[in-house]
């Protein structure tokens, strides 16, 4: 019996996660609960995606591509390094990444050395940059499909659009990661004066806080960044955010195993020899961009957590029930409309009737390719709103009906008989009869 019942425990966690969860809705939630309950979501969600995604998969072809443009971009960064004053940061950096074969640092710098000598020493003018430049946005435009494909995205930029994102990228990126590899070591004589000269425990403890979290702070507003400028689609800062803190969080903890991790593995160089340094770093890039993909699908989700509540019953919505919830949209856009208000979204929709978001855009779908309502767009608030295609005193619930049964095709190469030319008959009738019935009622009136 205590099996049985420990299976049933078990059993029931499980169906709670997947599927009573979802039919938790944040507004019926005390805010102590609607966080730990969100979270949660955001989890599971997170985790399952990453998973049915393949996020693996697009991970290691990133890996591939990240190490064929790796000497640009550390090019970029020694460049950019050296405008800031700070190339013995980005060395230090680079140098930490071959931790266990520093016979190999003064080759790769020297890669990068003729790199750089190339590009200002061109044919023409300007040539040597342009090609370095285009390097490095090439792998960027990689890593902006990925993002898109995270956030179901199908359209990328224009090229004038992508080398201004890009352009703002490649002076970001690289000098956060100098922000993160020399503030330390810039802070750390301060950070030892203060705590010689305070007589406050408490405040040396606080000091030392801060040096800790310094490099957490920057990988987090890095992250941030990279969620909201690189997908074409418009994420917001609080979802950027919290990806950022978590994504930022996972990386620099990762940064720490693996650096003092490749100082022990003697047996691994033993193997390998000078080549140790080729594993490890499509190791390093590999796990990076697992957790930089994460970080953007849980960007995404959480941005777009409330589409899958309810989620099995969308999928499995009755017919009869999905009827009445298509009124019930299509009356809220007919009200708004004549009474002179402002357009609503899919969001108002949803909220004023607590109708799951996802159930509630594909209703919208549907009246819009039936041309009974269409879109309109809101610059000012970024928002896509609808309102009535036709004149509201003819839209019918027998005009309704009839549109919706007769969207999509019907030219099928069925072998017609006398029955089955006789119940098409008898359906074309009792179509005729409801629709006389319903053709007085409009669903402005209802």
């Amino acid at each position: 019996m205590e099996n049985k019942s420990f299976k049933d425990k078990i059993l029931s966690i499980w169906h709670f996660l997947t599927i009573d969860i979802w039919r938790i809705t944040e507004n019926e939630l005390s805010k102590s609960k609607r966080l730990s309950i969100l979270l949660l979501k955001k989890l599971i969600l997170s985790l399952r995606e990453f998973f049915e995604d393949n996020l693996m998969v697009k991970a290691s072809a990133l890996t591939y591509n990240t190490l064929l443009a790796i000497v640009p971009i550390l090019a970029l960064i020694i460049a950019i390094g050296k405008g800031f004053g700070v190339q013995s940061s980005i060395e230090k950096f680079v140098g930490d990444l071959f931790a266990t074969n520093q016979e190999l640092l003064p080759y790769i710098m020297n890669f990068v050395g003729n790199y750089l000598d190339q590009a200002h020493g061109g044919l023409f003018v300007g040539i040597g940059i342009a090609v370095l430049l285009w390097s490095v946005m090439s792998m960027f435009r990689q890593i902006e499909n990925n993002f898109n494909d995270v956030w179901n995205v199908q359209k990328s930029r224009s090229i004038i659009r992508q080398f201004t994102t890009y352009l703002s990228l490649m002076m970001l990126v690289p000098v956060l990661i100098v922000l993160a590899t020399s503030l330390s070591s810039m802070i750390d004589p301060y950070i030892e004066y203060m705590t010689q000269k305070t007589e406050n425990a408490f405040l040396s403890v606080v000091y030392k806080m801060l040096i800790t979290l310094l490099p957490f702070f920057v990988y987090w507003l890095l992250f941030t960044f990279v969620f909201i400028i690189i997908p074409n689609t418009k994420v917001k800062f609080i979802h950027a955010l919290f990806a950022g803190v978590v994504t930022g969080t996972l990386f620099q903890i990762f940064q720490y195993l693996y650096i003092n991790g490749q100082i022990n593995l003697t047996k691994y160089n033993a193997v390998y020899g000078s080549f140790a340094f080729l594993p490890l770093l499509l190791f390093w890039l590999q796990i990076s961009w697992v957790i930089v993909l994460y970080g953007a699908k849980l960007s995404y989700v959480s941005q777009n957590i409330a589409f899958h509540n309810f989620e099995k019953e969308t999928k499995n919505i009755s017919r009869r029930f999905k009827d009445y919830a298509t009124i019930i949209v299509l009356k809220e856009i007919i009200v708004q409309f004549d009474s002179n208000a402002l357009p609503v979204s899919d969001q108002d929709i949803a909220n004023k009737y607590n109708i799951p978001i996802k159930l509630t855009q594909d209703i919208l779908v549907l009246l819009t390719q039936t041309d009974i309502i269409r879109e309109t767009y809101i610059e000012q608030a970024n928002t896509k709103t609808y309102v009535p295609a036709l004149d509201t005193h003819k839209i019918t619930l027998a005009l309704l009906i009839e549109r919706i049964e007769n969207l999509g095709d019907e030219n099928f190469k069925l072998k017609n008989n006398e029955t089955s030319n006789h119940i098409w008959e008898k359906l074309i009738d009792a179509k005729r009869l409801q629709t006389k019935h319903l053709s007085t009622i409009l669903i402005r009136d209802l």
